[in-house]
């Protein structure tokens, strides 16, 4: 064998050590990222909870027993006070469901999302507020198509009419 050939088959050994180094880093590189991804999704999961409990201890602060029994009767119904804390309770979770959406938040589960927008719209009340926000929307609502379908659907289940389109 020539000293050629040697260094041939140095260097193409030498290769092959420092392209498996490189493959087992991507390997290792490949589960870090796995593990961030989990920990990103539990702290989203958390902070969802979190906002959510928080909006739900605000409201329960906020009512009063004529509110909850003006809740089935509808906007219509209520003190300009109370709609604002209507508005508010059903603006925030909605609010906190487009961004969960958006961010993947459950593989963007279909029911997950239904069974969120059927608590926030049980009531008359926040039946009355999306259908008044949606007919006089100055922009879009930021909300992903399927989101959208998804919330009109729920919306015509509980209301038994069609959430009419925004302008946009």
């Amino acid at each position: 064998m020539e000293l050629i050939e040697i260094a041939q088959l140095v260097t193409g050994l030498a290769t092959l050590i420092v392209a498996t180094v490189l493959i087992w880093q991507m390997i290792i590189q490949k589960r870090t990222l796995d593990i961030a991804h989990n920990d990103a999704d539990s702290n989203m999961s958390l902070t969802a909870v979190e906002n959510k409990v928080n909006l739900n201890t605000w409201f329960a602060e906020n009512s009063t027993p004529e509110l909850l029994e003006k809740l089935d009767k509808g906007l219509s119904f209520m003190t300009n006070k109370e709609k604002r804390i209507i508005e508010t309770y059903t603006s925030g979770h909605m609010f906190i469901l487009i961004t969960e959406y958006r961010l993947g938040r459950m593989d963007r589960n279909p029911n997950y999302f239904r069974t969120n927008i059927r608590e926030v719209l049980n009531n008359k009340a926040s039946l009355d507020w999306i259908k008044s926000y949606r007919s006089n929307a100055k922009e879009k609502s930021g909300a992903n198509p399927v989101f959208t379908k998804i919330l009109e659907e729920v919306y015509e289940e509980l209301s038994g009419e069609k959430l009419p389109k925004s302008k946009y």
